[in-house]
């Protein structure tokens, strides 16, 4: 058991730096890690249950903490992201002054974000993520997986903020304009969000308050995606209804069928 622990925490060491891009390894370091990782190199039906095992058998505070955090990283090996979750999570609440602490923060942050669904589902995994993510720059603002973990928390971001829209844009279709209201300014509240996110909620804020006949207020969020938000892919419409607004005329729209 003490052998499988130790090995264990070896590989653990080794992830913290092979994860990292800025690793720099030469070729007898690269081949030593081969040599551990092979240890988790092969899905395995049994591997989880090893480290179930090492756990009801007692042991010493190192060993539950390796075999506690061997469980949660073979349920991930194996994307079974819920089960790797719950491991991670259940390893910070038992060993929450673990060295290893701020990397299992970012990997139950991980398992959250490859749960997360499209836009237009629901977004409790989104939700769970992000609050993953600041977490660790919170708690471990040196951890070298802040990084990534940045970037990933933006894209959570993000993808809650879309959700905002798709919704919003479903009560305008059906005409609850004051629904869609609240979801266009609700994604808008999101820190962080990329300028096309903010910018189509702009829009869709805008052509929300025209419907409720507060043609300036709308023309307030044109010219705001007009002036901050111009690389946006479709910042032309927001050009044409503040021409629209302003002449009072719509423009003719041809079809072709």
């Amino acid at each position: 058991m003490r052998k499988v622990a130790l090995l264990i925490m070896a590989l653990l060491a080794l992830q913290a730096c092979s994860h990292m891009p800025w690793s720099n390894k030469d070729e007898e370091g690269q081949q030593e890690d081969k040599g551990i990782f092979s240890f988790f190199s092969h899905k395995s039906t049994n591997s989880e249950e090893r480290f179930k095992k090492m756990l009801q058998s007692g042991g010493t505070l190192e060993e539950s903490r390796a075999a506690r955090l061997g469980l949660a990283e073979a349920y991930f090996r194996d994307e079974d992201y819920e089960e790797a979750a719950n491991a991670y999570r259940q390893y910070l609440e038992m060993h929450p002054l673990s060295p290893n602490s701020d990397y299992v923060q970012f990997k139950l942050g991980l398992c959250y974000y490859k749960l997360m669904l499209p836009p237009d589902r629901d977004q409790e995994y989104t939700e769970q993520a992000i609050e993953a993510f600041e977490k660790l720059g919170e708690v471990y603002p040196a951890s070298p997986y802040l990084p990534r973990a940045m970037m990933l928390l933006q894209e959570c971001r993000n993808r809650l903020a879309k959700h905002d829209i798709v919704v919003g844009r479903y009560y305008y279709k059906t005409k609850q304009y004051h629904a869609a209201l609240n979801r266009f300014r609700l994604a808008q509240t999101i820190k962080g969000i990329k300028g096309d996110v903010m910018a189509e909620a702009l829009y869709w804020e805008g052509k929300t308050l025209e419907k409720l006949d507060q043609k300036e207020e709308a023309l307030k969020c044109y010219q705001e995606i007009v002036k901050n938000y111009g690389m946006w892919e479709d910042v032309d419409k927001a050009e044409e209804a503040i021409k629209e607004i302003k002449t009072g005329k719509k423009k003719k729209r041809f079809w072709l069928f």
